[in-house]
């Protein structure tokens, strides 16, 4: 899930069964397990043997937080610096001609467009489109509408309460202070009369 750390793998010191779909499986104590923390409920952690383990960490490693930090903009830069993104690109433009797909320009500098980010990394032709800069900006725009903001423009996030922690957006008029793990706690000023 979004923002949620990556799992870690632990030893078990007490027994614990597996919390893989369909799995009657027992950690024993001394094992190693998959460790996966997760926020609702609060400090709830589900574990998983060896079997399971491979799908929860696959999931994970397509978008999680690392150190309290979300990676995915150094997963996304590396992405669109590497070979393959490139050859995708020429490949695309061979397939589908050198032209934008939205507003059909042929004279002007193409760029991959993610339609959405679930295949970062792995990218299939249906997940991308070539587009002129114009009608990328447009497209990136009408993305953030449907989905989450832009990790540079944080209009929502995990807020910190002392009524316990929840997703959310960002009120007006309230100010945060953003916290070294990635979410915020608002600020209450007690003015002196």
């Amino acid at each position: 899930m979004w923002n949620e750390a990556i799992p870690m793998w632990r030893k078990a010191m007490k027994q614990h069964a597996c919390n893989g779909d369909g799995c009657s499986q027992m950690i024993e104590r001394g094992e190693k397990y998959l460790d996966k923390a997760v926020r609702k409920p609060p400090n709830t952690h589900l574990r998983y043997c060896f079997t399971c383990a491979d799908g929860i960490l696959d999931r994970a490693s397509r978008y999680h937080s690392l150190d309290g930090r979300n990676d995915f903009p150094d997963r996304y830069q590396e992405r669109i610096a590497s070979a393959d993104w490139k050859s995708l690109k020429r490949e695309l433009i061979d397939q589908r001609g050198h032209r934008c797909e939205h507003c059909a320009r042929d004279d002007v500098s193409l760029a991959l467009h993610h339609k959405h980010y679930r295949s970062l990394g792995q990218e299939l032709p249906d997940d991308v489109e070539l587009l002129c800069p114009a009608c990328h900006d447009k497209a990136d725009d009408a993305r953030d509408q449907t989905h989450r903001p832009k990790y540079e423009a944080v209009q929502e996030g995990w807020i910190v309460t002392a009524e316990g922690e929840h997703w959310g957006k960002l009120e007006d008029g309230q100010t945060y202070i953003p916290l070294p793990n990635g979410r915020f706690a608002p600020v209450h000023f007690n003015r002196k009369k």
